[in-house]
């Protein structure tokens, strides 16, 4: 009896227009001969929240991955959640190792390796590849360039070719993505390197199932808003959360399309809900329990209001209360449209609306 055999693809931040703007052969073949939709991934719109999200299946509640970045209450200090500690539930290499698979971890941001790596037999990143792979393949790229994501197929295919791990989960990093809008050649370049290598592994291994999502998508962003500063000028105080802050701040400067604000005196919540209100370019504010109700947010690893901007607004530490920027980012309700794709078709259409839904029809 053959060994099942799959490869689950996080492209970080490739909204489906990344995908329309490219000529893709391989992944076109796929989805010939798969399916294709586009889905949701869940909010915020983060790189550590939905990446364990798709290697979990479950939402924040259950595994516990709020943001990039969060407030700890019991020690009044901020951490970067990139540590496996902070996950609540198995990961689906957790799993796959329980039925006997062999696994894999492939990742572009070291960050990424830490959180995810539980489960994995072989755990790779190409920010800081082991030797025998830069033996092997050659030396990695900075991470922030496109060229390590393609150093990163490649390591995947020298496994496959050497091992053939049963499953094997890879994510890039989005530093095109933040850099460059998907008309753009350098985007355009980007996936066209990464289907024709897509292309060498689905010939190296036909039978191996191939499914490919991402875990935001990206969008301009022109005004960049200080919250925490601004509550100041009202009076109140608190500690406002940018969830999407983490090292690697060429990517987008830690300024997101979401934040969670903690006020340091409850009974004010009203009134600043109302200050929030009357910002232009907060599109939703949610306290901690209907945040938590909305989108399966874990209560005490959230603030006590949980806030989204529109479509061209981020939050963050800003010299002015209100900022003109010019970057992209993402965090936002509009930057949850992602691509699904899976190959062969083993389940219909209608049973893929999220990201997660890849891990959750896997069956392991």
């Amino acid at each position: 009896m053959k060994r099942r055999k799959i490869l689950l693809i996080c492209l970080d931040a490739c909204s489906p227009e990344y995908l329309e703007f490219s000529v893709l052969e391989n992944i076109n073949h796929l989805i010939e001969n798969g399916f294709y939709i586009i889905g949701s991934s869940v909010i915020p719109t983060v790189t550590n929240v939905n990446n364990v999200s798709i290697i979990t299946g479950e939402f924040p509640i259950m595994h516990g991955i709020t943001g990039n970045y969060f407030y700890e209450y019991e020690t009044d200090s901020f951490k970067y959640m990139e540590s496996a500690e902070y996950l609540l539930c198995p990961t689906l290499l957790e799993r796959a190792k329980e039925k006997g698979m062999s696994t894999a971890l492939l990742t572009s941001k070291e960050k990424l390796l830490r959180l995810l790596q539980k489960g994995a037999d072989i755990a790779v990143t190409a920010e800081k590849p082991p030797a025998y792979l830069i033996k092997e393949i050659g030396i990695s790229a900075d991470v922030y360039s496109a060229e390590i994501n393609i150093w990163l197929f490649k390591a995947a295919m020298y496994l496959i070719k050497s091992q053939s791990p049963d499953l094997i989960y890879l994510s890039t990093t989005d530093y095109i993505m933040h850099k460059y809008p998907p008309e753009h050649q350098a985007s355009i370049k980007h996936l066209r390197q990464i289907d024709n290598l897509i292309g060498e592994i689905h010939e190296l291994e036909p039978e191996r199932e191939i499914y490919i999502t991402a875990d935001h998508g990206m969008n301009e962003k022109r005004k960049a808003i200080n919250i925490e500063s601004w509550l100041i000028e009202e009076g109140i105080q608190s500690k406002v959360v940018p969830i999407i802050k983490d090292k690697y701040v060429v990517h987008h400067q830690n300024l997101g399309g979401a934040a969670y604000i903690y006020l340091s005196k409850k009974e004010l919540k009203k009134n600043v809900i109302e200050i929030l209100r009357n910002i232009k370019g907060i599109e939703e504010i949610y306290s901690k329990e209907e945040a938590i109700k909305q989108f399966h947010l874990l209560g005490y690893r959230i603030g006590d209001l949980f806030i989204l901007g529109d479509r061209e607004t981020v939050f963050g530490e800003v010299n002015n209360l209100v900022q003109e920027i010019n970057i992209r980012s993402h965090g936002s309700r509009y930057e949850s449209r992602v691509p699904i794709i899976g190959y062969p078709r083993k389940f219909g259409i209608q049973d893929y609306s999220m990201n997660i839904d890849i891990t959750r029809n896997l069956g392991i």
